[in-house]
This record gives structure tokens, sequence and C-alpha cells, in this order.
């Protein structure tokens, strides 16, 4: 018997109305979720989410492509600019947003009303398992417990009233993404983060459709590491291919957000727990930092203003 193309593998999955373990909840159309939604245990987050103004989750296809430093230097410009600022830490098995902030020696406790997050820098929050684990504690967590988390996270934080949550996200389209879509279905939009290279712009990619198919905004790409200055001499050097960021926001007709070029200061910074847009506020990669914030920031209002009419 010939070969055939495998196109498609079909699992037919009896539906049980336990909406928030559903493998198929974007693409399911029955009202009843949205019902069983209201009842459950995510009704809860969704009540704590509304003190947000603004949610926004940044993502990216591969890991390497500077998503969490991105996440804590973004949080720390919309900081620098007034905001009160919330950072989620989603990257169970890779929590860096403490390290990038200084905070590890400081950990997550307990008030009246839940959770209370670890502040740090100009008042930023944040939640995040590398403030509850130890530094050399390794967790393997399966499903069930990622998408509990991600329940604590968000319905059990006295977050307070804030200008901004950005989450960060794991690298792909896991479940940790998708639980972070269905508690909070007034997600604002994505950012997605990638490198100039051809093979980051294919994860990249899956990334942005997977939050189009949950219904959630891609507010813009941005290409972080493209070029890179050199700390002696100043001059700017190409050492991979750059517009490849550029080239998937026109390919998926969303907003280019801009370039983040590699610089010494820029690591030196992270590596010392500073975020690089206050430490060296005069670097090029830092200004292109704070000018994304300020995009972002204003075609949020816009949006925000368009559904309010």
């Amino acid at each position: 018997m010939p070969e055939k193309q495998l196109l498609q593998i079909n699992v037919d999955l009896n539906c049980d109305y336990k909406c928030e373990r559903c493998e198929k909840f974007f693409e399911c159309r029955d009202e009843m979720k949205w019902k069983i939604y209201g009842r459950r245990r995510m009704a809860r987050a969704a009540r704590t989410m509304a003190k947000i103004k603004k949610k926004v989750a940044i993502g990216g296809g591969k890991g390497g492509s500077g998503k969490s430093t991105m996440t804590a230097n973004l949080a720390t410009a919309l900081a620098m600019m007034g905001k009160k600022v919330s950072v989620l830490d989603q990257d169970f098995d890779g929590s860096t947003i403490p390290k990038l902030f200084g905070t590890m020696g400081k950990k997550l406790k307990i008030g009246e009303r839940g959770l209370v997050p670890v502040e740090g820098l100009l008042g930023i929050q944040m939640i995040s398992l590398g403030s509850i684990q130890k530094e050399d504690e390794v967790i393997t967590m399966f499903h069930e417990m990622r998408r509990g988390t991600t329940e604590e996270f968000l319905a059990h934080v006295d977050y307070g009233e804030r200008d901004y949550l950005l989450v960060d996200l794991p690298p792909g389209t896991s479940s940790d993404a998708c639980n972070l879509m269905q508690y909070i279905p007034d997600l604002h939009g994505t950012v997605i983060v990638t490198v100039p290279s051809q093979v980051s712009q294919i994860a990249a990619r899956k990334a942005s459709l997977l939050s189009l198919r949950a219904d959630v905004r891609v507010l813009g790409i941005i290409e972080n590491m493209s070029g890179y200055i050199c700390g002696k001499c100043g001059n700017h050097f190409d050492v991979m291919q750059t517009g490849g960021g550029e080239r998937l926001a026109h390919e998926l007709e969303v907003p280019f957000l801009g370039r983040v070029p590699l610089h010494p200061q820029l690591s030196a910074a992270s590596d010392a727990g500073v975020p690089f847009v206050y430490k060296y506020p005069d670097n090029l990669g830092s200004k292109a930092v704070m000018e994304i914030a300020r995009k972002l920031d204003t075609f949020l209002d816009e949006i925000i203003e368009k559904e309010s009419k």
C-alpha cells in the first residue's frame, strides 16, 4: 500500500463543559462557555484584573530572544513615565524577572487579600515563582499544576489599582500562554519580541498566530538584538541580518514597534539586576525602549478610547 501524507491528527473529545481545561477553548463558539466562565474560578481572576487599566502580554517564539529582558525594561520605561506597573512572570520553567530587577532575596508574602507582590525599582510590583522557590530548586510542573499556578497569580494576588500589568510569557505556544489568555479575556494585546534571523521569525509567527486565534490583538513586533554597537568606538555593526522583525510585522499587518541593538552596557546592567533603561538612559538601546514604551502607551490609549465609544 503506498504511503500517504498525514494531514492532521483528529482526536474526538466529547465536551464535558470543563471549559478552563479544554484544548479547544479558543475555537469553541458555544455560548455556554461564557456562562460557565462566569460561575467558576475564572470569574475571580476577571474581577481582580478589572482593577488594572492596561494588560499586555510579552511573547516570543523562541527562548533567547531577550523577551524577559524586554519585559523588565518596558515595565521600567513605563514606570519612568509615571505609570503604576506590575509584572507577572508566567515563565515558570525559567523565571528571570527577579534577577533582572535585583530582587532575588525578596519573597512573596500572604496578606489579608491574598499574595502580596514583591516591590522593586520605582514601585514596580513583581509576581514570580522565582520569588518563592530557592535559586537552586527545580520544580517539575505538569498541566494541572501550571494552570493552577496561573490562576493563583491572577486571581489571588493583591495588585490593587494599577495602570499596567505586563506578563512575561514563556517561549512558544505552550499551555501556559493559553492559560493566561483564558484567565484574562480582556487582555489588551500581545507584544512579540524576536531577533532578526529567519529562524526566529518562524517561531515568532506562531506566537503571533496563537494570540490572533484567541482573539487577542498583536500590538506590535519588536526586533531585539538588531545590530551591535561597540562599547568603545560607538560604531554600529550588523552581526546578524536585520529587518526580520519589520518584515514579520508587515506580513501580519501589525505595527512594527522598533529595533533595540546590542550593547555591552545592556548586558552588564541585566547581570547587575538593574534594568538598562534606568541605569543607562542615554544608551541608544535605552532610548529605543523608551520610544517603544511611548508608542505602546499611546496606542493603548487610542484602543481604550475607541472601545469605550
